[in-house]
Formats: structure tokens, sequence, C-alpha cells
């Protein structure tokens, strides 16, 4: 009898079982996302030229940075032959690309493939998610649903922060539910490290230092006071290091002083103009806000005072306007979720904002494709969200993204783009309600059912 108890298979080795089929089946999944990026790159933006935009800027400061020129206005430099100090974004893509240069891929289309790669490792991190919410199937979806999402990999091939905010998103995620499993100090690391890299890319993600790290941590009433006090300090010197740096150089090269970026007086000003309050434009952005007749533009060099100049444009026209302001908010979050003008979202995303590749000319096809796939997951994430819900799982992290951009949205204006970093909920939510489903219909047999699943599923305790 002991000879057949010692030849049963132990917890330890059906849960490295359980990992390698878990892994032999990600696999395809990963090589089928990094392939679905790369052909988009391939075939829809290898004609593309950078000749203005967030893009341009991304790909050249990072050039000037890799020269040993500094963070310059790549515009100004590059089109006027002006030597000007440029922080209208946070360095964290940029410094990105700066290492893609020095590894000698300087190009825009080698540093979009670049992208791609990134990419396909968010779809491994949605994957593991996944896992922790609702078992290796429910990870394994949602590594399929990431790997074909349209609203995914196109960022990959813009060559904009998107690709690293996403990563980060998911990677926050993922060490928040790690941390409901296990409080530990790792995690919560893990967790700074990753809001750090997407307030390095998106100033608003500095926001979520206060809505994931304090209340993870403070709610955990069965770890010691100290210890959660260390935790918090752990969290909160991740960034202040990361950042230190950089303010201080931004000291050192403006008048004003500048935290993270030169960008929220236009942002603020390009979506609080006439333009933008009636009209087509309703609730979206338009450059021409920031031009005569429009508004008086600035006329100092200095960004940091540019910036606050914009500030000071945008509030009196927002403080000349509030009457209006509540219906040109409504618009904004509807066109975020799409809720508002779908129809013309398609032009917009594919014209304006260059989601659909390729020259404007050759279509929009893959702005439509990536809203009808938007409509079919949303339902089934707001469901995903329920069943999560309903099993005791700690929801707030997932809301925490799509908080974000509506708050951001209402306060500038609506775009897909800005709908990103929640992306990564909807996938994954969809995937817990694909697979709920699925289990419905398909239940497992016992020799199915992966090891431990209770405990690993178990993330609310």
């Amino acid at each position: 009898m002991s000879a057949a108890l010692d030849s049963e298979p132990t917890t330890h080795e059906l849960r490295a079982g359980s990992e390698k089929r878990f892994l032999l089946w990600l696999s395809p999944i990963l090589a089928l996302g990094f392939a679905i990026r790369v052909a988009f790159v391939l075939i829809r933006q290898s004609s593309v030229q950078l000749v203005t935009g967030d893009a341009y800027w991304y790909h050249f400061q990072a050039k000037l940075v890799a020269q040993g020129r500094g963070f310059l206005n790549p515009f100004d430099f590059y089109k006027e032959g002006i030597v000007s100090q440029g922080a209208d974004h946070p360095p964290g893509f940029i410094l990105v690309l700066t290492v893609l240069d020095w590894l000698g891929i300087d190009s825009a289309q080698g540093q979009r493939l670049a992208m791609c790669a990134v990419g396909t490792v968010s779809v491994a991190v949605i994957a593991y998610l996944g896992r922790h919410l609702a078992g290796s199937r429910a990870g394994l979806i949602a590594a399929a649903l990431a790997a074909v999402y349209p609203n995914l990999w196109i960022n990959d091939g813009m060559l904009m922060v998107e690709t690293v905010f996403i990563l980060a998103t998911a990677v926050a995620m993922l060490a928040c539910y790690r941390y409901f499993k296990r409080p530990n100090r790792l995690d919560v690391a893990l967790l700074s490290v990753a809001l750090t890299a997407a307030a390095m890319t998106r100033p608003e993600a500095i926001l979520l230092f206060l809505l994931l790290p304090v209340p993870l941590v403070l709610a955990r009433r069965n770890v010691a006071l100290q210890e959660r006090a260390l935790q918090l300090a752990i969290a909160a010197c991740i960034p202040i290091l990361a950042f230190a740096p950089w303010v201080l150089y931004n000291q050192s090269r403006f008048e004003d002083s500048v935290l993270l970026s030169t960008g929220a007086g236009q942002t603020l000003a390009a979506g609080n103009c006439d333009l933008t309050f009636s009209g087509p434009n309703l609730g979206f952005y338009d450059t021409k806000c920031l031009l005569a007749p429009q508004i008086v533009e600035p006329n100092t060099e200095d960004r940091s005072l540019r910036d606050s100049e914009y500030q000071l444009i945008a509030r009196a026209y927002i403080s000349e306007h509030s009457s209006e302001l509540p219906k040109v908010m409504a618009a904004r979050v509807g066109r975020v979720w799409h809720l508002y003008r779908v129809d013309q979202s398609i032009g917009l995303d594919g014209y304006v904002e260059g989601r659909a590749g390729g020259a404007p000319s050759e279509g929009f096809f893959l702005v439509r494709e990536a809203l009808w796939a938007y409509f079919v997951l949303a339902p089934l994430a707001l469901f995903g969200l329920y069943v999560l819900h309903r099993k005791g799982t700690k929801i707030y992290p997932l809301l925490m993204q799509p908080a974000l951009v509506t708050v951001v949205a209402a306060l500038t204006f609506g775009i897909t783009r800005y709908r990103a970093g929640a992306e990564v909920t909807i996938v994954v939510c969809a995937a817990v309600a694909i697979n709920l489903i699925a289990t419905k219909l398909f239940p497992p047999r016992d020799d199915q059912v992966e090891p431990s699943v209770a405990a690993e599923q178990e993330v609310s305790a």
C-alpha cells in the first residue's frame, strides 16, 4: 500500500505538470499575437513616414538623447535647426526608444517591430492575470483575446506610449492579485515599479499610486502595522527615486518647475475652444484650438511658460463656457467609450489618429473591425466583472483603469487611444465570462481539473 502511495504524484508535481501544460498552450498563442502585430507593421505601416505628431516627437527626441544632446525639442531641431529644450511628454517611452537606438534599432519601422515584441509580452502577462482570476483556461482565453484584439495590437504598430503603458497596466494588476493571495514586499515593489513605468509614459497614471498601493496595503489588517508601513514606504520610494533625476534635470533647463511634462496645457487647450464645444468635433480635440484666431498664441520659447499660458487660456475658456461643460464632458466620455457618434469615430480614429495604418486613402477597415470587436467584448467584460464580484473577488484593481480613463476623458477629450489601459480590464473580464460560459456548456472531466484550483482562484482572502 505504501508503494502505491509513493507512486502517486505530489501536489508539487501536479502543479508543475499544470504549469507545463499552460505554457504549452500559451506558446502558440504568443506566436500568433506576435505574428499579427508584425503583419500590421509590415503590411500597413511600412509606408508611413513620421512627419509630425507624438510619434515624431518620441522617435526623434530619442535620437537626440542617444546622441548625447539631451531632451531637446525635435521639431525645432530637425525642422528649424533651433536648439531648444523640450519636455512635452514624460521620459519613459523616449528612454525605451533611446535604448533601441543604442542597440542599432534606429529606424521607425525597426522600432515598431520592437514594440510588437513588447506587445507580445503584454499578452503573456494578461494570460497570467486571467489565470490568477479564474484558472488556467481563463488565462489562455485572455491570452487568445489579447493576441487578436485590434484595440491592443494596433497600438503596438503606432510607435506610441500605449504599448508600454498597456504592459505596465497588466503587470500592475497582476501584482495586485498576487498580493491578495500572499501579501509581501516583492509584489508591492512590483506594483510600484509598474505604476512608475505607467506614469513615465502617461502622466495621469501618477494618480494610481493613491488608488492602488495605498488601499491595497492598508486593508490587509492581518499584516502587522509596522510591516504595512514598510511596504507603503517601498511603494513610495520607487517613483521618488525614478522621477527625481528627471525633475532636477528639468529644474536646470526651464523657468517654471516641470514635474512630469509640459504637455498638460496644450492638451487642455486643444479640447477647450469653440471647435470642440459644438459642431462635428464636440467632445474631441482640434489642433486649430492652439492657433489664432481661436486663441492668442503664447510667444515665449520656454516650454514650461508656454504650458502655463496654455493652461490659463484653457481655464479661462472653461470658466466662460461653464454652462456648456456638462454637455461637452458627456460627449467626451461618450466618445472614449464609443457611446457617442460611433460612426464618426471610425473616421477620427482612422484619419486623425492614424489607427488604421497606411495612408488615409487606403481605408479604415481595421478601426471598423476594432470597433466591432470592442462591442463584442465590452458586454462580456461587464458580465465577467459581475461573475468575479459574485464569487468574492476584489474587483477594484480591475476598475481603476476604466475609472481613470473616464475622468481623463471628461477633463480633456475622448479618443480611443486614451482607453488603452482599460482594454486590459476588458480583455481579462471578457475571458472570465467566456470561461464560465464554456464551463457550463462543456464541464471539464475530473482528470482535467487543475490541482488546487480553488487555492489558485482564491484572491479575496
